[in-house]
This record gives structure tokens, sequence and C-alpha cells, in this order.
């Protein structure tokens, strides 16, 4: 299913009025609906899943939240959003999606009588993160992850290290930038299928000027791996930042001082296996 959260700020952008729909117990998800009750986008499978609801949600006004609970033993929370203060806060929510290490959505409902008041966090984090431990008695609360993100995971590299060690760290969950060469783009692009993560291509590495460095996000905080060959034109740059960890591996690592678990591993995925398990210690 699509995500969620960018749909929904789409939606509100247009000025319509989406419901959103949360689980308050069982495994966290969210979905966008329309007023029939059908799933627009979210974590949801199946279009029947709120056909129940939909006298509910064609009766609900905005600001005006209600429990449902499924044929399951479920409950949802549903809320009509809608509004320019809360457009403001669910594109906070989205920038923490887009550039936090990691992001999570923190929704409480507190029942008073027959009046139910929902309170929403966005939590995010720059460096190292666990994830939010919730209380026992926490049964009308959900934790929603916005990113799956473990760490914010940049590589810079053109050998076949470089695109496994992407392709593992996306396969984990880590936010993976590869940053390489024109010439290995489209193979690189060809990984994603075992690894989600995104390729910056330049001509040369010359080409990464402290500006290009910035616009891919290169901050406090992030885990670095350069393989390149010709690591010096992109070090002094890098080494401005108080990065996590930098690791420098293949043709970039200094003579016998291979980092990682495994220096000695005969194949490029069992040294990217050494080294992502030495960044994430």
């Amino acid at each position: 299913m699509k995500s969620w959260l960018p749909f929904l700020v789409d939606e509100l952008k247009r000025g319509r009025e989406p419901v959103l729909a949360q689980t308050l117990n069982g495994e966290c998800r969210a979905a966008v609906l329309d007023p029939e009750g059908k799933v627009l986008a979210g974590d949801y499978r199946g279009s029947g899943m709120f056909r129940g609801a939909r006298k509910l949600i064609g009766e609900m006004s905005a600001g005006k939240p209600l429990v449902a609970v499924s044929g399951e033993k479920k409950r949802f929370l549903l809320e009509k959003q809608a509004g320019e203060n809360t457009l403001g806060f669910w594109r906070l929510a989205l920038e923490g999606q887009e550039r936090a290490w990691a992001a999570w959505l923190l929704t409480i409902a507190e029942s008073s009588g027959r009046s139910l008041k929902v309170t929403r966090h966005v939590l995010s984090a720059e460096g190292p993160w666990t994830t939010p431990r919730l209380p026992k008695e926490a049964d009308d609360w959900s934790l929603i992850p916005l990113n799956a993100g473990l760490g914010r995971f940049f590589v810079f590299g053109d050998d076949d290290l470089a695109l496994e060690s992407a392709a593992l760290g996306g396969r984990i969950g880590l936010k993976v930038t590869l940053v390489t060469l024109k010439a290995k783009a489209s193979e690189a692009q060809a990984f994603q299928n075992v690894g989600s993560f995104t390729v910056a291509s330049f001509n040369r590495w010359k080409d990464l000027t402290p500006e290009k460095f910035a616009s891919l996000g290169l901050k406090t905080g992030v885990y670095v791996l350069v393989t390149s060959g010709e690591s010096e034109l992109i070090l002094p740059e890098i080494e401005k930042i108080q990065v996590g960890w930098l690791g420098l591996a293949g043709s970039a690592a200094p003579p016998g001082n291979e980092p990682g678990l495994f220096p000695a591993a005969a194949t490029p995925a069992q040294k990217a296996v050494g080294l992502i398990t030495e960044m994430l210690e």
C-alpha cells in the first residue's frame, strides 16, 4: 500500500477532509479512509476493513474522534482531519519521516465520560535510536513508526563492496544513500531489489562540492562508508562533519588496516556483513 502520511498531507493541501484510522491495540497501523470507509492509502489490505464504520465516518465532524471496535475485538481510533493547524502538524510529521534518522507517531486517546481527547506527538531523532517503550497500562496509546530507520547510512563507492553494503543496509532498515559514479548507477539500481536505498550518481568524484554534500543530507550523526579508491577527493568534506561512524574499506582502506569484523573475507558480500555489524555495534 502507498504510504499514508504523504497521501494525508496531499489531501489536506487540497482542502479535503480525510479520515485517519489508527489501531489502539494489537499491531499499530494507520490508514487514510474515504467517507465510505474504503482504504485510500495505508497499512491495511482489503477494501472492506472499515465498511462497518461508514455510517459513523459519514456523520463525523473534524476534531471529534471516536473509537470503533471490529469483530476481531480490534479497537480503531477514527478522526476526520481538516484545517491549517492540522496540516501544519502533519507536515512536521512528514518532515520527520523524510529527514530524521528515525521517526514515530505517538497517539494518546483519553476518555472522560462521553468525551474523547486525542493528543499526538511526532518523535524523531538525529542520532542513535531505540524504539520507545510504552507503559503497560497504555491501552489507548498508539505508537506507529513513520520510518523504520535504525540509522542514516551513506556509502561512497563504485565497487561491488559499495553495492553490497548499501543493499545490506537497506535490507535491515537503514536509510541508505549510495553515492556512486554514473558508470555504476544502472548496476546500483538493479541492486535495489535486495535492499531499499537511494542512488545519487556523479560523473567524477571531484564533482562532489560542499553544496552537493549538503543537498545529499550529510550531517552530524550519520554513518559513512567510503570504498572509492579516490577517497582523498571526498574525505576532506566528510571529515568536516561529526559523523557517528566513518569506515574506509576496499580501495579506500589504509594498507593493512581493513575495517569490519571479517577483514580477510573472500567476497564483497561477506565483507559487507562484517562492516555493517561493526558499524551497528
